[in-house]
């Protein structure tokens, strides 16, 4: 059988996740394809699961790792690979039976170097059924559906974050030596990835379908762990460094870099903001000096500045590189003002308005403290009706009939400003809206 997709599953410990993970890949609409599950030694029986299923399914291909390296499994995947196109799914997720099919007849039909889709990100409720989140890859729609050379878009580098939504032409990875980094451990190694995919690839198309279902709720995940300053530093310096021995690079491959890495360095710090500290304070001091540097010396020559990034980031990044402590400082004193907002947990009626991303973090904030969550609020029709974990979603036009007194924390970075405008608009007194991000 010719294969048409190679899909490499890099593992260790998931024996709650891999079998789903696993099955997901094998019941494919697009036949043609090999599934190559890379174990670095997992004790918890993840491996006697992996070996049952290749029993059952000749296109199991097991191999294991000497190595617990997330880039070292990935890139041995892709030595071993014999499809014309390679696929990464992690093994705490799972995708839609279309997706690599559709991905495939696109790439071909376009003859792309890479094609990827949007994705939903989920979070299991207390009920044990999953709430799920359309995580669109662009805000602009002219993006999509469009064949496009990526590192000539800014927006690639501040939209395209995550390699597994995606199909990549074996052909194309090789020719251009494009690899993960071989770290220790399955933290942002696909960062010089996606950066060589971007400035390298010549045909790249992206679709709105969201096939691929992202979990965003294991605890043993690396973005739940509070390193991410670390790993991004590691990362971004070894990006750095190929410049050096390459000359530096050209200027849409630098926009790519920098604008890639000052959304990575501001992200990193919203961990911080969230009370996940991973590394140590010299650690610390001491990545923030770099990035500093480095971000600082893009922004003075050009390479970034408020036209290729996004707003919010780019408020967030400028206060930043101000001083360290000073971005804390403001961070500290929005929280606390966020509290004297909403007032202390039982003393009025909470609403979170958004069901995204942040609102998830919104509401895991909040229960941490003992508050009480009245409703959701969200402007997307398709989610009214629909509970996260036992609280409903309500529609905008009931703000009307909710009790008085009621205190909106709006979590959406994008269109916070946009929403708060809505809400008084209905009626919301001002003293009663909250800003969460």
């Amino acid at each position: 059988m010719e294969i048409k997709v190679s899909v490499i599953m890099p593992s260790l410990n998931v024996k709650d996740y891999i079998e789903e993970a696993v099955r997901s890949a094998l019941c494919q609409t697009l036949r043609e394809i090999e599934v190559i599950c890379i174990d670095a030694g997992s004790d918890d029986g993840t491996w006697d699961i992996l070996a049952s299923l290749a029993k059952t399914d000749g296109r199991v291909v097991l191999r294991h790792s000497d190595v617990k390296s997330y880039g070292y499994q990935v890139n041995l995947g892709i030595d071993m690979a014999r499809g014309e196109y390679l696929a990464v799914l992690e093994t705490d997720d799972c995708i839609s039976p279309e997706m690599y099919g559709e991905l495939y007849k696109a790439a071909v039909m376009q003859d792309c170097d890479y094609v990827k889709g949007d994705y939903l990100a989920y979070w299991t409720q207390d009920s044990g059924e999953r709430f799920f989140i359309n995580r669109k890859t662009f805000f602009q729609d002219n993006l999509y559906h469009e064949v496009i050379e990526p590192k000539r878009k800014p927006d690639v580098a501040a939209g395209d974050w995550y390699l597994w939504p995606g199909i990549y032409k074996r052909e194309f990875l090789l020719e251009n030596n494009i690899r993960l980094s071989e770290t220790p451990g399955a933290a942002f190694q696909d960062i010089g990835f996606l950066f060589q995919t971007t400035v390298h690839a010549k045909r790249a198309l992206y679709l709105k379908e969201p096939y691929y279902k992202y979990c965003l709720d294991r605890e043993g995940a690396s973005s739940n762990s509070g390193k991410g300053l670390k790993y991004s530093f590691q990362e971004f310096r070894r990006l750095c460094e190929m410049s050096d021995a390459l000359g530096g690079y050209d200027f849409w491959e630098g926009q790519a870099l920098y604008c890639r890495m000052c959304q990575s360095f501001v992200c990193c710090y919203a961990q911080m903001e969230e009370g996940r500290f991973g590394i140590t304070d010299r650690e610390r001091t001491e990545y923030y000096a770099w990035f500093r540097k480095e971000l600082g010396s893009a922004m003075k020559k050009g390479i970034i500045n408020s036209e290729n990034i996004r707003p919010e980031i780019w408020n967030k990044l400028n206060l930043l590189l101000t001083s360290e402590e000073c971005y804390m400082e403001k961070v500290n004193s929005h929280a606390s003002n966020i509290r004297k907002r909403i007032g202390k947990p039982g003393e009025f009626p909470i609403i979170i308005w958004g069901c995204g991303y942040y609102g998830y973090g919104a509401y895991k904030w909040l229960k941490k403290q003992r508050y009480d969550i009245k409703a959701f609020m969200d402007n997307n029709k398709a989610l009214w009706g629909k509970t996260v974990n036992g609280i409903a979603v309500e529609p905008p036009a009931n703000v009307e009939t909710l009790t008085e007194g009621t205190k909106y924390l709006v979590a959406n970075e994008r269109y916070a400003e946009e929403i708060r405008k809505q809400l008084q608009s209905m009626g919301v007194l001002d003293h009663d809206i909250c800003i969460y991000v």
